[in-house]
């Protein structure tokens, strides 16, 4: 059984994220994790009336567990309820590590500049913890059955595609938006050979190429929209000279204007 955990905000009763996440869940038959962080900081340790509002907060959220087992009968999916008193980064690194997908909120207002990134973002970035952000705009499907990969032929597109791999296996549709520099392969490093591995797994792909210098992120996701995307699997923040088509301008774009969930890797 495939395990995915959603990171829920404290003021989520109904939204886009989890219903994309029950549906997800219920698609793939996953066993669905809420997860409820009560983060520290500095403040939180050495001020006695900011460790009551995290006592308080931590009351509050072990008190969802039966909205969260009556979500999960709802939706006919099996479940659990989590609640972490933890550093942000610590909680999220705790709970990937038994999670085939960690499922979060893309909220665009958190996500630019690059400092402004929200907790869940920065995860990704400084703990290289693969996510699946839902943004608030997203149309609500019921799981995903159209994939578009967007491959520069970097490690990090690369994990992407691994740990989308699960997904990739029940998509009706999946294309790559192929925007590798190959004029510049072998000047600093091999190809990765995604075609035939992903041949080896057996599932049927479609190839579309993007010109490496016009394959911005806005290019990119209108690629994306045009294919009817439910998801778009990408790395994120490669640093190879290679071509200007991998460099991180396209992940913030992503961030700030996606209405595809994003499945990244850094």
């Amino acid at each position: 059984m495939l395990e995915f955990t959603v990171n829920i905000d404290t003021r989520e009763i109904d939204s886009t994220l989890i219903r994309f996440a029950f549906g997800l869940a219920r698609q793939y038959d996953a066993h669905l994790t809420g997860l409820q962080i009560v983060a520290l900081d500095t403040t939180s340790l050495v001020l006695p009336d900011a460790l009551i509002a995290l006592d308080e907060e931590e009351h509050d959220a072990n008190g969802r567990r039966d909205w969260w087992r009556e979500l999960c009968r709802g939706h006919g999916v099996d479940g659990s309820w989590e609640v972490v008193r933890d550093y942000y980064q610590n909680a999220i690194a705790r709970q990937a590590s038994l999670s085939d997908l960690m499922i979060g909120r893309l909220s665009a207002k958190d996500t630019f500049p690059l400092l402004g990134l929200n907790p869940l973002s920065r995860s990704l970035f400084e703990g290289g913890i693969p996510m699946l952000l839902v943004p608030e705009a997203c149309a609500s499907h019921p799981g995903v059955q159209k994939v578009a990969i967007a491959w520069n032929g970097s490690v990090e597109a690369a994990r992407a595609v691994k740990t989308a791999l699960p997904l990739l296996r029940k998509a009706e549709k999946i294309t790559v938006l192929d925007g590798e520099d190959v004029s510049d392969t072998g000047k600093h490093r091999a190809s990765l050979p995604l075609r035939e591995w992903l041949e080896r797994q057996h599932l049927p792909v479609q190839w579309q190429s993007i010109d490496a210098v016009q394959g911005d992120g806005k290019a990119i996701h209108e690629q994306a929209k045009a294919m009817e995307a439910d998801l778009l699997v990408m790395g994120a923040w490669g640093h190879s000279r290679m071509s200007e088509w991998i460099l991180g301008g396209i992940t913030r774009y992503m961030l700030q204007h996606s209405d595809i969930p994003l499945l990244l890797a850094h």
